[in-house]
């Protein structure tokens, strides 16, 4: 019997204006919201409690990440300032990173929590110091703006979705690239990597989802059923389950069996494009982010 995933919790109005990213810390069971009303909000992943309000923001925010440790966590802004808050203390601003206009879209840490990796318009993949909060350094692409990125858990890869289908990525270690994927025809706007560090999911405008192979550089397999942009993938972090979770520009949530290449189950609870989706740290639950202002939980049948 598959697993199916029931909605729970639902905030309807968890910010003024739309919800950009969503982020569930493995430590702290801490939920964080970025929004287009440049708050971001940190909610308990049990009860949907807001727990406290993150300002500062003067425009939109439009990504948010979790450190590893559960301790930190970075936002990034239209503003292009990238913020590092100490969520072990109700949020307080610890840095702000100022990158030059344009050269840091989506923020991602590293697992090892001393870098943060940035998308930019130039193409470039910008790499932070958390404890300088210097640029350490900058992958170059082919000049297209990276409109998403990922670290894979093992800390040996970074890649970057570009706005014009490609995608690259990099050996952390040696700042090489070791492979650039083709096959989408659009932006790719979401990344993700599964548990296993081997298997990068990426999500577009081309409403196609593709699983690739990151150790030989090869698509494993493509999967349709979005009618509109995907706007955000992640990975069930619950090896086991070989579940991935998407979300789209068509305000539907999809569960898929990678295994099986198939989607399980469509959830149609928001009335607007949904730009982030996560699990929590055992796969039992996700949530969901949208444009429509609201926040939903999601809770596997059986678990608590």
């Amino acid at each position: 019997m598959p697993t199916t995933y029931i909605p729970t919790i639902v905030q309807d109005d968890a910010h003024t204006d739309g919800i950009w990213d969503v982020a569930w810390s493995k430590k702290t069971n801490l939920i964080a919201t970025a929004s287009e009303d440049s708050t971001i909000k940190c909610w308990d992943g049990n009860s949907g409690e807001l727990k406290f309000t993150l300002e500062g923001n003067i425009l939109a925010v439009i990504s948010v990440d979790f450190s590893e440790d559960g301790t930190r966590l970075v936002s990034s802004s239209i503003d292009s300032s990238l913020r590092i808050w100490d969520v072990e203390n109700d949020g307080k601003l610890i840095k702000t990173i100022t990158a030059a206009p344009v050269e840091a879209w989506k923020a991602k840490f590293s697992p090892d929590g001393q870098l943060i990796a940035t998308g930019s318009h130039n193409g470039d993949i910008n790499i932070y110091s958390v404890e300088s909060g210097e640029k350490v350094n900058s992958l170059p692409t082919k000049d297209k703006f990276i409109m998403s990125i990922a670290f894979s858990p093992d800390g040996q890869y970074v890649a970057g979705g570009a706005e014009d289908g490609a995608i690259y990525v990099f050996n952390v270690e040696t700042n090489q690239l070791a492979h650039t994927l083709t096959g989408h025809a659009m932006a790719v706007r979401t990344l993700t990597f599964a548990s296993d560090s081997k298997t990068l999911i990426s999500g577009s405008d081309d409403k196609c989802i593709h699983v690739y192979d990151v150790e030989h550089g090869q698509l494993a397999s493509t999967l349709t059923g979005h009618s509109d942009w995907i706007l955000s993938v992640a990975a069930n972090p619950d090896s086991s389950k070989q579940q991935l979770a998407s979300a789209g520009a068509d305000k539907r949530i999809k569960i898929w069996d990678l295994t099986l290449r198939s989607v399980l189950e469509t959830h149609e609870v928001h009335t607007d494009q949904v730009w982030g989706i996560a699990w929590n740290t055992d796969g039992s639950k996700l949530v969901s982010g949208s444009d429509d202002k609201s926040l939903k939980w999601f809770a596997s049948s059986g678990s608590s």
